[in-house]
């Protein structure tokens, strides 16, 4: 008999029969993708960013993307189903709301690039979230890397028929849940979120693909800021600030409707970051619903 129980989420065996239908009809994530792109203002943000590192009063810098991380953060925090995965046709609550984006050592070609993975409090602040991701990446920058790259480069000393082996036989075990959370937390592919920030780089938000190996059923891609000016009702002109973003999800996950308003929650909390001062008000009720673990 499959194994249900994981380490990495609980198992929800109480959903409809439609619901529990669809990883048998969509059995990998790529056959259940939805892509969206959305166009977000960033004036009050950018500003917002540009006021707090003007006071030189924090030892960290707020970037745009800390505060597009911590919008994200909040929205998974209250709509839970986002946390959701599929992993050996069954449902799981995720016992994490855990992040993963790639970092470039240096902003060059040649720059190499790090995994960076990290777990997150349903209430974070701008200000907690901030120092967070900060002290991580640039723990990665450093020499301390990650599990996952030291994975990577033991593996690429194997040759191709070895490579695929292993492959296989980490999907094997994921599939009858035989992982141990050690491993499962070395991989970028079991997280609730991974981003792309191709902004930092000055190009545009692509529709991303996903991966089939793990259980991240998001992808989102975030583009270069850009003004633009925008003519208002009474015929004045504003300059705005603008940035695209691209939503690639796993549609086994929630419904679109459900998932529609989490994606406008999560534009509010970016185009009205003052929300993210302060801690969010996490019900007993939504707590419940999470899941999540400690």
């Amino acid at each position: 008999m499959l194994k249900k129980s994981r380490p990495d989420g609980a198992y929800l065996g109480n959903l409809s029969h439609f619901t529990r239908m669809l990883p048998y009809l969509m059995p990998v994530r790529t056959d259940a993708t939805i892509f969206f792109e959305q166009e977000f203002d960033v004036t009050k943000a950018m500003q917002l960013v540009r006021e707090r590192n003007s006071r030189n009063s924090h030892d960290v810098k707020l970037s745009f993307f800390h505060l597009f991380l911590c919008a994200a953060v909040r929205t998974v925090a209250l709509r839970p189903k986002m946390n959701r995965f599929v992993s050996g046709l069954n449902y799981y609550q995720r016992n994490q709301i855990v992040f993963n984006f790639v970092a470039k050592k240096q902003l060059t070609d040649e720059g190499g690039e790090i995994n960076i993975t990290i777990p997150f409090e349903p209430d974070e602040t701008i200000e907690t979230l901030s120092a967070k991701v900060s002290a991580r990446v640039n723990r990665g920058k450093g020499d301390e890397g990650s599990e996952g790259d030291d994975i990577n480069a033991l593996l690429m000393k194997l040759p191709r028929w070895m490579i695929r082996l292993v492959i296989w036989g980490i999907r094997f075990l994921d599939y009858h849940n035989m992982l141990s959370g050690s491993f499962l937390r070395s991989l970028p592919f079991y997280a609730t979120i991974f981003f792309t920030n191709v902004g930092s780089v000055g190009i545009d938000a692509p529709l991303h693909h996903n991966f089939n190996i793990g259980t991240c059923g998001f992808f989102i891609a975030l583009g270069k800021i850009r003004s633009e000016e925008i003519r208002s009702e009474d015929g004045t002109v504003q300059k705005r600030e603008r940035v695209k973003v691209t939503f690639t999800y796993d549609d086994r996950i929630a419904d679109g409707i459900y998932c529609g308003k989490a994606i406008d929650l999560f534009k509010g909390f970016v185009e009205n970051p003052e929300q993210l001062a302060s801690p969010a008000e996490i019900t007993p009720a939504l707590r419940g619903e999470l899941m999540l673990k400690g």
